[in-house]
């Protein structure tokens, strides 16, 4: 199957040259500030001996998050990898639970991306009888894992294939079993770069979205499920995709990654000016 670029002249730009252009504009900004180019540099020291990495990545408008995206995509940029796993929230609510693609073809303006049939089949083959399901109409009206890929398209060409994974139930209990189940399919001898897509807090005030994101992020470097849980009781219903973030922790425990840096957080409100209605919007990297 090809799923085509639903969302292009939405979220971003469906011209190949201005997409390109604005993907390359955001490495370009970052790279004119001497203060992100030498941390990142830092941040990237860290990684190279790492086989597996995990980011946690924006899906708003490029307009809004591209800049902050681009802290999670430099850092990509400097791995050699071809393996991408790419998590999302089910933003429509029509996934059985956990859907999957399992071969074929991701169109964007860029050119397509291919489905990497062989981790999507493994994924399948180990979970539990109805657990993860193919479901491509549930890919098909959902933007946010089609925001991630000319990124990857811009850094890695054609030599790169991914896994794209929707989890719509985000309970502790899924999390957790997920992600065993992630670890468990990843190739011996090749490196992995698991991508969870998360927007922070939605639509309150400038102030109120900085305390509780700050809150959250916190949680989230214990890398402590648990504690995570606990504080998103209060929290929940701001933060999209709490689960794939559980999810992300868990996956990065299983596999000896206990850190976790901070690399970008902005708001809506401190690219527009907005100060009544802003959404957060954060890169963070877990080795």
């Amino acid at each position: 199957m090809t799923r085509e670029h639903n969302f292009s002249g939405v979220f971003y730009p469906k011209d190949y040259g201005k997409l390109n252009a604005s993907i390359q504009n955001y490495f370009t900004r970052l790279n004119s500030s001497s203060e992100d180019r030498k941390f990142l540099e830092m941040v990237n020291e860290y990684i190279q001996d790492k086989k597996i990495v995990s980011f946690i990545v924006p899906h708003g408008s490029y307009d809004y998050s591209g800049y902050v995206s681009a802290f999670t995509y430099y850092l990509i940029d400097k791995i050699e990898c071809q393996n991408f796993i790419i998590l999302s929230s089910d933003h429509r609510g029509t996934s059985p639970g956990i859907s999957v693609l399992e071969h074929g073809f991701w169109n964007t303006p860029l050119g397509p991306a291919q489905i990497n049939e062989m981790m999507a089949n493994n994924l399948i083959k180990k979970s539990s009888a109805g657990f993860v399901q193919i479901d491509s109409f549930s890919f098909e009206i959902d933007y946010t894992i089609e925001t991630q890929l000319p990124f990857i398209q811009v850094l890695k060409k054609n030599n790169f294939r991914f896994l794209p994974i929707l989890q719509r139930k985000q309970d502790k209990t899924t999390c957790i079993k997920l992600a065993k189940l992630l670890a468990s399919i990843l190739p011996q001898d090749e490196k992995v770069v698991l991508i969870a897509t998360s927007n922070f807090t939605h639509y309150l005030g400038y102030e109120e979205c900085y305390a509780i994101d700050k809150k959250l992020i916190s949680e989230i470097s214990k890398m402590d499920v648990e504690s995570f849980y606990d504080t998103l009781k209060n929290y929940f219903q701001y933060i999209c995709g709490y689960g794939c973030i559980a999810t992300t922790i868990e996956f990065s425990k299983l596999l000896g990654n206990f850190d976790v840096i901070l690399l970008k957080h902005l708001t809506s409100g401190d690219i527009d000016g907005s100060r009544s209605s802003v959404v957060g919007y954060s890169s963070i990297l877990m080795l």
